[in-house]
């Protein structure tokens, strides 16, 4: 049995799959507060730059985890100047598609720039979904 089947087979066991959960959420959360230490930012400039309280900054870099919203992701990836690149892989690890959300974007509008198609297969996706759109309309 190689990693994979492993993982996959390990993961039907519900504790098991909970503490994976938890161990992401730790991962994600210590991450925001790496990132924010590394670009030399207390919480408090953080959450004056969303504008939230200091509170909610030091919330969200220890209970966040995988339930924050891509939104509050990209928000806090901006708060301290980053940008945030988000990729889809398939099994094999080939990218399908890319979103990308500059440091300087605006989050709250729709960008349709920032999606990057890769395959084949996702360019004629779009197209498709382009013209079931221009059919509603």
């Amino acid at each position: 049995m190689d990693f994979r089947d492993y993982y996959q087979e390990s993961l039907k066991d519900p504790e098991s799959a909970r503490l994976y959960r938890e161990v992401l959420d730790e991962e994600l959360s210590w991450l925001l507060s790496y990132l924010r230490e590394h670009r030399g930012l207390s919480q408090k400039e953080v959450a004056e730059r969303l504008g939230v309280s200091r509170s909610r900054v030091s919330q969200m870099e220890t209970s966040a985890g995988l339930s924050m919203t891509l939104e509050g992701l990209a928000r806090y990836a901006q708060a301290l100047g980053l940008s945030l690149r988000l990729e889809f892989t398939d099994e094999e690890g080939e990218v399908l598609a890319r979103f990308h959300l500059g440091a300087d974007e605006p989050v709250a509008e729709p960008v349709t720039k920032t999606w990057e198609p890769v395959a084949e297969a996702w360019v004629a996706l779009r197209q498709k979904g382009k013209r079931a759109w221009e059919e509603i309309a």
